[in-house]
């Protein structure tokens, strides 16, 4: 039972001390780069920033909202990192109306609309962490035809049963032949301090984002293994319905307790208040960091 919290506590302690870098071998050479500077490239500078798509109602019981009746209003959104002349988006938004209609998400733009409006058009995506399948995650891959995408094979393996974007099976075949598809093993730093670590509990193969930005200055975005900050600072898991892994989700949540003891902000894809907490520097891209 205490494996996967194990993990995650000696992680932290690893990343701390700056410690080794593991890497795949199929990892790309440019991963390896310097820290961040305050360059500015394509409308913004180093940093992070959420970006909004849309808002919609979401069942409780499927949420760590502690509540099995009624529905709370969540806002949509993927996560993007400009780190010198690359720029990473955490998870993809959705780009199909179907999937937006048969999701009923509400006030929708197309990602790459978004995105345009700060200057970075589709191609200049260098990377993707995916931290899962779903359409409101893995949703607008497609809109993103030069980024190398960063998953574990069991989402991977899952997305190609879904249909979220026209073409997917296409699009995603064609990805994996041009090995723009990383898979990744074990958890992988990206940049100096900089991880992708495997959770496991939402769905098999879920994903989770580690950035050491300084000594005092930690960022964890925690994918779908909780939606409310205030929640999963205090432990509330995911309901039996949302988890692939009960375990491996308490586990992780664990591990965000500790490092918000530390002072680490928590980030999730679908609480409102982080839209509230942090400006909006261009329509519907809020900077964070």
């Amino acid at each position: 039972m205490k494996t996967v919290l194990t993990f995650f506590i000696l992680l932290y302690f690893i990343s701390c001390k700056s410690a080794s870098k593991p890497t795949p071998e199929n990892l790309p050479r440019e991963i390896k780069s310097k820290t961040a500077t305050t360059s500015v490239f394509g409308g913004l500078e180093d940093g992070l920033y959420a970006v909004l798509y849309g808002k919609g109602k979401y069942p409780n019981y499927l949420t760590d909202s502690g509540e099995k009746e009624g529905e709370q209003e969540l806002a949509f959104f993927f996560y993007l990192i400009k780190q010198n002349k690359r720029i990473i988006l955490v998870d993809s938004g959705i780009s199909s109306e179907e999937t937006r209609s048969k999701y009923g998400i509400q006030n929708w733009i197309s990602p790459d609309k978004i995105l345009l409006k700060a200057g970075i058009r589709p191609n200049m995506v260098t990377d993707i962490i995916l931290t899962h399948f779903h359409f409101d995650h893995a949703g607008g891959l497609d809109l993103f035809h030069n980024a190398r995408i960063y998953v574990r094979p069991q989402e991977w393996e899952l997305l190609k049963k879904t249909n979220w974007f026209v073409n997917q099976a296409k699009i995603l075949h064609a990805k994996e032949n041009d090995r723009k598809v990383i898979f990744l093993q074990s958890s992988v730093e990206l940049f100096p301090n900089f991880r992708i670590i495997f959770t496991g509990g939402h769905t098999p193969g879920h994903s989770a984002v580690e950035w050491l930005r300084a000594p005092k200055n930690r960022v964890l975005i925690t994918g779908d293994e909780c939606y409310f900050i205030e929640h999963c600072i205090e432990g509330t898991g995911l309901p039996i319905s949302s988890a692939s892994s009960v375990r491996n989700n308490r586990e992780f949540l664990h591990y965000v307790e500790l490092l918000a003891e530390q002072g680490a902000k928590i980030f999730t894809f679908h609480d409102p208040i982080i839209l509230e907490q942090n400006p909006e520097i261009f329509p519907r891209i809020f900077k964070i960091y």
